[in-house]
């Protein structure tokens, strides 16, 4: 198409997005030259470090980028680099495909822009994916040998940016006043990678409507740029604008990536950046990528976190894969990982765009949401709205949406009643044990014969019942906001609170809510267990006991009516470090039920969640074939609800429903859910036995899905959709 001038096809064609249409001539970016040998130990500590100390400083948190000369490589050498690069993208298609990434079938090697949805826009160039270092994660007969030289120029090359960039992560340490290997000891380590990657961008008859590369920020810690000598591409987008980065002789652009940004809690910048095309010249660069061992977990140095400067990131592993999911979903992955849960006594004011994704300027102890001409004053808690009947705020109202609008009273739906004694060891062969089995299968629902007494139920909504009857002081005993050293699992929240507010769009949920870790036992915050009602405790400790012998019969029923062996659900939900969060929901009455839900629609991010009812207020709805129906109360059943893991296990046979819960202007409603999933470590696919010709393969294998789902619920997307190959 290049060659022939040939129209791009529509999967090429960029469409106008939230990062503006392509310019491919804006105004040159004032992007600093920084001299990098005044870093070096013999240098280190005259004025003429110090101020480019300062000016690293400034570069890297404004723009997030700077052009580095002093760098110790040769005009020569990086001319060479160019040269074996060139030579190998000019030759034939049949010789460059003998390095092709289809060989390994991942990410590394010869090919143009990976397709993983029909939704992705294609990056019009070719690349060349090759991993440097560990030199033990060399694929080596993915290392073109025509240029005969092409490998020991790229070795040589990467040892000489590895020493610059030893030399780098000290003076960005300094220039925080942090220790010199706060950043190196996790970007310089012996399981450090740096990949390198080739890109050639051939010419574009519409270098108006199509990209080199799309719009994103990188995943690395810093990335390296050899640009090309003579042809411009690369864009910036600084303060919400796109800017040219110029082509410096002997010049290597230092950009950071998303880790750096969140290593320095956010005081460096990870610039949004893209490429755009050129109707009359190619174009080549050389990049490489530097980032932690993936196992490896990074979060804001300690000393970056103070009281005018929160946490603003949340602790991760092996961001690399996070990043690259969305990116080809044309997301903006470092907005997936802001720790919201250290924000609970935060107030999110208006959004501003520095450089190109929302940060929030932050009020702490406020209850106010500023807008430009009015500012909504949340002064009264739920209670209190409840209480004096009056109107719920903007934040509450539900807007018609693609789940329809709010019925506090539609059908009651069909939902079966399952007697799961009859799925014990004595009975499980029987005929009756069949028919629960196929009632199982086709929709789980109320559970009955689960063994644990109607006194018990009644005594577990009683100890609940009279922890929300405490006045709010007692309650605040027990919040989210003071135990954020406890949290294990990234989007878990534990104690009690109502809805924490993440975005101006959130519609909040009318409900009060405590949550706690029940199992894994050691991963208990004990300090966080009510011991007003007294007997609080031991009641929730006996109940999640008594629900986890409950789920180990259910985990296996379920495999049995899939005909597979009964611990292919059971090993990955029932493990020793699976989880189960116990969620007590209060939801006092509402004035306006009609406009305002308990719980926005959702699917549980679990793989299953068993919930105890209110024994006499309905609230449950869920959605079936489009509508909602109410789930009646059925005596001492417990409602078992399928979540979106056991979907994705179940390679989509089994259903994780959306529901929601209504309110009511009569009567206040309790409930008490638990969520079982696996340890958020523990990766989770379809069991391959449910995989065949007949029915594809549907999800994604994933880890820590509870992070992805949580994210989704917050911002009213639907994760599952996230997962679909």
């Amino acid at each position: 198409m290049a060659i022939k001038g040939d129209e791009p096809p529509p999967e090429y064609i960029v469409t106008e997005s939230k990062f503006g249409a392509i310019e491919s001539s804006p105004e040159l970016g004032q992007i600093p030259t920084i001299d990098i040998s005044l870093f070096s130990p013999s240098s280190i500590g005259t004025k003429e470090a110090e101020i480019e100390l300062n000016k690293l400083r400034s570069a890297l948190s404004s723009s997030g980028c700077f052009q580095a000369i002093g760098h110790g490589i040769s005009s020569s050498f990086l001319d060479k680099v160019r040269e074996v690069a060139t030579q190998f993208f000019e030759l034939p298609v049949e010789e460059k495909q003998k390095y092709s990434r289809e060989i390994y079938g991942g990410r590394e090697g010869f090919g143009e822009d990976l397709i993983v949805s029909e939704k992705q826009v294609l990056d019009w160039s070719y690349r060349l994916i090759l991993n440097v270092f560990p030199e033990d994660h060399r694929k080596l007969d993915l290392w073109p040998e025509n240029p005969y030289d092409f490998g020991e120029v790229v070795h040589e090359y990467a040892t000489k940016v590895k020493c610059m960039m030893g030399v780098l992560f000290k003076a960005m340490a300094k220039s925080l006043n942090l220790e010199k290997n706060s950043f190196s000891d996790y970007m310089f380590g012996e399981g450090a990678l740096m990949q390198a990657r080739f890109n050639f961008y051939p010419r574009c008859s519409r270098s108006d409507q199509v990209l080199g590369v799309k719009p994103h920020t990188d995943r690395s810690g810093v990335t390296v740029l050899l640009q090309d000598k003579e042809v411009e591409g690369l864009q910036v987008l600084v303060d919400g604008k796109w800017v040219r980065v110029p082509i410096v002789p002997h010049a290597i652009v230092v950009n950071l990536g998303d880790q750096m940004q969140i290593m320095s809690n956010g005081i460096f910048k990870s610039p949004m950046h893209r490429v755009v095309t050129n109707p009359d010249r190619m174009r080549l660069s050389v990049a490489l990528f530097n980032e932690p061992d993936p196992e490896t977990e990074i979060s804001p140095v300690e000393k970056l976190i103070d009281e005018t400067r929160i946490r603003l990131y949340k602790t991760v592993k092996n961001y690399g894969r996070i990043n690259y999911e969305c990116y080809q979903r044309g997301e903006i992955a470092l907005e997936t990982v802001i720790d919201y849960l250290y924000w609970e006594d935060i107030v999110l004011i208006k959004p501003i765009m520095f450089p190109y994704q929302p940060h929030w300027s932050i009020k702490r102890n406020m209850a106010i949401l500023d807008d430009d001409n009015a500012s909504v004053k949340l002064s009264m808690s739920v209670r209190e709205m409840s209480v004096k009947g009056v109107e719920p705020p903007p934040e509450y109202i539900v807007k018609e949406g693609i789940f329809g609008a709010i019925e506090s009273s539609p059908e009651v739906g069909q939902i079966p009643i399952i007697d799961i004694s009859l799925f014990s060891t004595s009975s499980q062969d029987s005929a009756k044990a069949q028919i629960e089995l196929e009632k199982l299968r086709s929709a789980p629902g109320p559970a009955i014969g689960h063994g644990i007494s109607s006194s018990f139920l009644d005594k577990l909504r009683e100890a609940s019942t009279n922890f929300f009857a405490l006045p709010e002081e007692e309650k605040q005993k027990n919040p989210v906001k003071e135990k954020k050293k406890h949290f294990k699992v990234a989007h878990r929240t534990e104690g009690y609170a109502h809805e924490v507010k993440v975005s101006e769009e959130q519609v909040l949920d009318w409900a009060y809510r405590l949550t706690l870790l029940a199992f894994p036992e050691d991963q208990r915050c004990l300090d966080l267990w009510p011991e007003n009602p007294n007997n609080f405790r031991e009641v929730l400790h006996e109940y999640a006991t008594k629900l986890n012998l409950m789920t180990a019969v259910l985990f296996k029923a379920m495999a049995k009516s899939l005909n597979l062996e009964e611990n292919s659900f059971a090993d990955q939900l029932f493990g020793e470090q699976a989880l189960m969060t116990v969620r007590f929901n209060f939801y006092p009455k509402c004035s306006r039920p009609d406009q305002v839900l308990g719980a926005k629609p959702h699917t549980d991010g679990s793989g299953i969640t068993l919930l105890l009812q209110d024994k006499e207020a309905e609230g449950l709805q869920v959605l079936v074939d489009g509508k909602w129906v109410r789930v009646p109360i059925v005596p001492d059943a417990i409602v078992v609800n399928l979540g979106d893991q056991m979907q994705i296990m179940s390679n989509g046979i089994f259903k994780s429903p959306m529901h929601r819960a209504v309110t009511n202007t009569e009567r206040m409603r309790l409930s008490v859910a638990s969520f079982n999933e696996p340890d958020p470590e523990s990766e989770i696919g379809p069991v391959q036995k449910l995989i065949d010709e007949a029915r594809p393969r549907l999800y994604k294998n994933v880890k820590n899905y509870g992070l992805i789902n949580y994210q989704c619920y917050q911002g009213g997307q639907i994760a599952l959709e996230t997962m679909k190959i």
